[in-house]
């Protein structure tokens, strides 16, 4: 896996676009998202966190998706790994090379997770 950066945002559901604003927001930067999780919180708020690759344009994606409509805020945390783990036959374990070539969904785990910036409407906190 490539170095990148956990993200994670939280914003209100008020159409469909929030998920399509939120990924092409780091897209119209050139930055490649690997993987997308999201979950809904409450009936307004969902909670979504990507890991993208590091590149130069980040930090202005962040701000841009900060300043977002419908974005409440951006959180941008440090790890130590990320920890692959499968679903498959109603089992949850971790990621192996026999999993190869099966049907199974794939997940990651961050260990080692502590917030490293919190951004709010274009201001930087922490």
């Amino acid at each position: 896996m490539t170095q990148g950066k956990l993200i994670r945002v939280l914003g209100y559901y008020r159409d469909a676009g929030l998920l399509e604003r939120v990924l092409s927001n780091f897209r119209k930067l050139l930055i490649d998202i690997d993987w997308v999780n999201a979950r809904k919180l409450n009936n307004d708020v969902y909670e979504i966190y990507l890991y993208v690759n590091e590149s130069p344009n980040l930090k202005l994606a962040l701000l841009n998706l900060s300043k977002t409509v419908d974005i409440e805020f951006v959180e941008l945390y440090e790890y130590s790994s990320l920890t692959p783990y499968v679903y498959k036959n109603n089992e949850i374990r971790e990621y192996s090379n026999e999993d190869l070539g099966d049907d199974y969904f794939m997940f990651f785990i961050p260990i080692g997770l502590r917030k490293s910036k919190l951004l709010s409407w274009g201001e930087f906190y922490g």
